[in-house]
């Protein structure tokens, strides 16, 4: 079965939109993603220079969760205390 199709306009629709929609999103005249990207590339390489491990311990502690210490808080959970001002 043949599905008929329609032949293209000569003049395309226009249609009215808000122009920031199709602005690009730019960073010091750069685009966002490009400008972020390098500066995150800058910044490990400072890291990288200032301690050679460091971007290996980020990388391993992204891996992991974090952990629950239990021993760090009370069981029992303190009373509130009220903090009154004296007056002078």
């Amino acid at each position: 079965m043949a599905v008929p199709v329609k032949p293209a306009p000569a003049v395309p629709a226009r249609h009215r939109g808000y122009p920031a929609l199709s602005r690009p999103l730019t960073v010091l005249g750069c685009e966002r993603h490009l400008f972020l990207g390098a500066a995150g590339f800058g910044a490990s390489r400072l890291a990288t220079r200032r301690d050679p491990c460091l971007p290996a311990v980020l990388l391993r502690s992204a891996a992991c969760g974090r952990r629950y210490d239990p021993a760090l808080r009370s069981p029992v959970p303190e009373p509130l205390r009220l903090v009154r001002e004296e007056s002078a």
